[in-house]
C-alpha cells in the first residue's frame, strides 16, 4: 500500500539536496558569511588583446567528451576510476588528440599507477608506467615547468596531492602542512588535485594549508577538482572581506567570526571595487550522487 521501504545505500543515493534553509539551520554563521562574500564587490579585468586561454577540466573518470579550443589545456587529476594502465593510456591517448598546443596533466586520489611510493613488490606497477605513451603531453608531479604562449612564458606548477579519504593515491593526513613553501614563487598557473579551504570544496573538504600557499604565492590561475560538487569559476583579490570570509569557514562559525566578516564588508561598500587578481577554477567533469552528470569544460583568459 505504502511501497517498499528504500535500502540505506538507496536512500543515500535519492536523498534531495539541503534547502538554504536546512542549510542556514545546519551552520547560520557559515551561512551568512557566505552569502556577505557572495556580495562582495570585485572589478573583474575583461581580457587583453593576446591574451591566453586556457581550457580546464579534472575528475574525468574515464569519460570523454568534446572540449572547446584553446592555447593550454589542463587536467587537474583522476584521469580512470580505478587506476588502471588501461584506463590511464586511453584517457592520455584522448588527451593527446586534443588541438591544444600546450597540454597539462597531473594525477589524482584515483590515478593509483601513478603514485611510486605504493607498495609495488614485483614491479609490476614500476613496469606499467614505463609504458605510458605521454607524447606531447607534460606531466607534473610536484614540480613545475615553463610554456611560452604568445610570446609569454607561463610558469605552470603542478601536485597530484589531496588529503587522506580512503585509501587513494597521492594522499597525506589531513593536519600535515604539506604545502608550506613548495609552490615555486612565481608561478603563473597552479594546477593541485586538492581545493584550498573555503572555495569550490563545499566549504568543509578543501585543505586549509593550501589555502595558506595560494595567500603566499598569488597566482592568477589555480585549477583543482577532486570535490566534484564544487565544480565552477570564482575571482579572488586576497583582500579583507576574502580574509574574513575564510576565518569563519576554517572556525566553522561563530558570532564574532560573522560580526568580523559583516564589518569589513560594509566597510567595503564605502570604497572602490577591489580589482580581481586570482581566478579559481574547479573543472570536475562528472558529478551528481552517481557521478552520472556530464559538465562542460571551463574556460578562462589569461
Amino acid at each position: 500500500m505504502f511501497g517498499s521501504k528504500k535500502s540505506g545505500l538507496e536512500a543515500l543515493l535519492d536523498r534531495p539536496r539541503p534547502s538554504a534553509w536546512q542549510l542556514f539551520l545546519r551552520g547560520p554563521c557559515v551561512f551568512l558569511a557566505r552569502k556577505l562574500y557572495s556580495w562582495r564587490r570585485l572589478a573583474i579585468p575583461q581580457p587583453s588583446e593576446g591574451a591566453i586561454s586556457v581550457v580546464c577540466i579534472s575528475d574525468t573518470h574515464n569519460s570523454q567528451c568534446s572540449l572547446p579550443d584553446g592555447d593550454i589545456l589542463i587536467h587537474a587529476g583522476d584521469l580512470t576510476q580505478s587506476g588502471s594502465f588501461e584506463e590511464l593510456q586511453a584517457t592520455i591517448s584522448w588527451l593527446r588528440e586534443q588541438p591544444h598546443n600546450v597540454k597539462i596533466v597531473i594525477a589524482g586520489n584515483h590515478d593509483l599507477l601513478l603514485d611510486t611510493s605504493r607498495h609495488d613488490p614485483d614491479g609490476k606497477a614500476l613496469a606499467a608506467r614505463n609504458r605510458i605513451d605521454w607524447g606531447d603531453i607534460q606531466y607534473l608531479q610536484d614540480s613545475a615547468t615553463t610554456v611560452v604562449c604568445h610570446g609569454r612564458r607561463i610558469n605552470i606548477y603542478g601536485s597530484p596531492k589531496s588529503p587522506r579519504h580512503g585509501n587513494g593515491a597521492f594522499q597525506y593526513a589531513r593536519d600535515n602542512n604539506i604545502w608550506g613553501n613548495s609552490v615555486p614563487d612565481n608561478t603563473d598557473i597552479l594546477v593541485t588535485h586538492c581545493p584550498p579551504r573555503a572555495h569550490l570544496d563545499l566549504t568543509t573538504l578543501g585543505c586549509q594549508h593550501l589555502l595558506r600557499e595560494l595567500w603566499r604565492v598569488h597566482p592568477s590561475l589555480h585549477v583543482f577538482g577532486h570535490v566534484h560538487e564544487g565544480y565552477g569559476h570564482e575571482w579572488i583579490q586576497f583582500d579583507t572581506v576574502q580574509n574574513a570570509y575564510e576565518r569563519v569557514i576554517l572556525v566553522g562559525g561563530g558570532i564574532w567570526n560573522l560580526i568580523g566578516v559583516l564589518q569589513v564588508f560594509i566597510c567595503s561598500l564605502f570604497r572602490s571595487p577591489g580589482r580581481a587578481t586570482c581566478q579559481l577554477v574547479n573543472p570536475s567533469m562528472v558529478g551528481g550522487l552517481r557521478d552520472d552528470a556530464r559538465r562542460q569544460a571551463i574556460k578562462v583568459y589569461i
